[in-house]
């Protein structure tokens, strides 16, 4: 071998070490970056037996990559579910809480039982009226929490939607980027970092499928197929509050459609709105429409028209009128003293015109006996009809407590699951401090032997100048 091709491969090694040395320094300087791919040098020897960087290699493991993009979807969704009930919740309370409805109806079953034997005991009667304000005002509370949380669901799929959309619209401009640059690159990985970080992203709020051609290129899909981003083309997801679909390209997404989305951050909140929460509301405004007619059913005062104890908004109950009727139910001002009303008709009927027997028990009786009666719900309340209004509002209570506390549960597990689904990708695909470090003990090495050759070659061409 000649001194110049020593020299060469030395001059190679020395450079290729270089090239090495920055590689792993920056793997080191990313250790902490979960979108990070581990680089390393495909290298190529030459045929003078020179060893030269070619390219640059990107970790990455695509499998786990999608494991762990699926599981986050899932928690995200249903973080956002047990999330957005959990104001609602807490106020309906459990079914032993004094707040709850149940209890605010066992409260006023319990007044009228006291006033049954005392009818004419102002003081009784006076504690009826407050238990049945207490009923009329917790329903009240409850509907208007429902929405609040309502329209707090309706702000978070528009901004779920703005940040989808800004996501998709970035995977676009990474796609035309990717596409421009060289493949195996320094550039071409730091792209993938960064396409890699913003479907990570994506995963939060949706789930979705990938296509990547042979430029790198990414294509994103729904799950059943329909294009979302195509090369540099966006398809906007659209959301309609009156149908409560989502869109794009024309296409209908939403959840437990063909081509829908099933889980994220955004199809947890479309849950809520569209499904969750108008059954919710269904199930109280049901209970309200029972306390209202039982007490016109039993009250032998009133004739048809006539408002009873329980009023919607001051009127007797209209089937035409049952949304919202939870946040209009009111006790009838005709039993207020301080609204021209008579604390006696609670025990001579919502209609007297006149003080009855002090005495009389009849129409509290038939009060007691309209409380305990079974009564018919709507079927799609998803609670058994044919039921007493207690047994009902138990019904109610366990089940809205449920489906947040099996978000919960749901969410709670889905983390052990994602955490240890990321940590066998970072394994896979990030960076190990303790390699890269044996590393630099090797580049060190290395550097030093071509350093020595050059030396000696040197100092070889010093010793024959000097002969000459």
């Amino acid at each position: 071998m000649s001194i110049i091709n020593a020299f060469n491969i030395s001059r190679t090694g020395l450079s290729a070490t270089s090239q090495w040395a920055e590689m792993v320094s920056g793997n080191i300087a990313n250790a902490d970056n979960e979108s990070y791919g581990r680089r390393s040098l495909t290298r190529e020897t030459m045929a003078g037996g020179a060893a030269v960087a070619i390219g640059v290699r990107r970790e990455s493991d695509e499998a786990l990559n999608r494991m762990y993009r699926e599981e986050l979807a899932k928690l995200e969704r249903q973080e956002a579910i047990a999330s957005g009930l959990t104001a609602y919740t807490s106020l309906l309370g459990g079914l032993g809480e004094s707040g709850s409805p149940v209890q605010r109806l066992n409260a006023l079953q319990d007044n009228f039982d006291l006033l049954f034997n005392d009818p004419s005991n102002v003081a009784g009667q006076q504690g009826t009226l407050t238990a049945a304000q207490s009923l009329a005002s917790g329903l009240n509370t409850l509907s208007d929490e429902l929405d609040i949380t309502s329209k707090e669901t309706r702000d978070a799929i528009g901004a779920d939607l703005t940040q989808v959309n800004d996501l998709m619209t970035k995977v676009s401009g990474l796609n035309r980027r990717i596409a421009q640059a060289s493949p195996d690159s320094e550039l071409m990985a730091t792209l993938q970092d960064q396409m890699s970080e913003t479907l990570n992203a994506l995963a939060g709020y949706m789930d979705f499928r990938t296509d990547t051609d042979n430029t790198g290129q990414i294509d994103l899909l729904t799950p059943g197929g329909l294009r979302l981003v195509e090369g540099e083309t966006v398809y906007p997801i659209s959301y309609t509050v009156g149908d409560g679909t989502l869109r794009a390209d024309g296409a209908d997404i939403s959840p437990g459609t063909t081509n829908g989305l099933s889980e994220g951050r955004l199809v947890g909140h479309v849950e809520l709105l569209n499904d969750t929460l108008p059954q919710m509301r269904l199930q109280l405004d049901e209970f309200a429409r029972t306390v209202i007619e039982t007490f016109e059913d039993a009250d032998a005062t009133l004739t048809p028209g006539d408002a009873g104890l329980f009023t919607d908004d001051g009127l007797a109950y209209d089937p035409a009128q049952l949304t919202g009727l939870a946040g209009r139910i009111a006790v009838n001002t005709a039993v207020m003293p301080d609204q021209g009303g008579a604390l006696w008709r609670l025990r001579d009927g919502i209609g007297a015109t006149a003080p009855g027997s002090a005495g009389s028990t009849a129409q509290i009786g038939a009060f007691i006996d309209g409380m305990n009666a079974q009564h018919s719900f709507d079927g799609a309340t998803g609670i058994s009809s044919d039921i007493t209004l207690t047994e009902y509002g138990a019904a109610m209570i366990a089940q809205q407590q449920n489906i947040r506390a099996e978000a919960s549960d749901q969410q709670q597990a889905l983390v052990a699951s994602t955490s240890s689904i990321d940590a066998a990708r970072l394994n896979a695909q990030g960076v190990n401090i303790d390699d890269e470090l044996q590393q630099l003990l090797l580049i060190e090495k290395t550097y030093a032997a071509n350093s020595q050759v050059v030396s000696t070659l040197s100092q070889m061409l010093d010793v024959l100048l000097a002969a000459v």
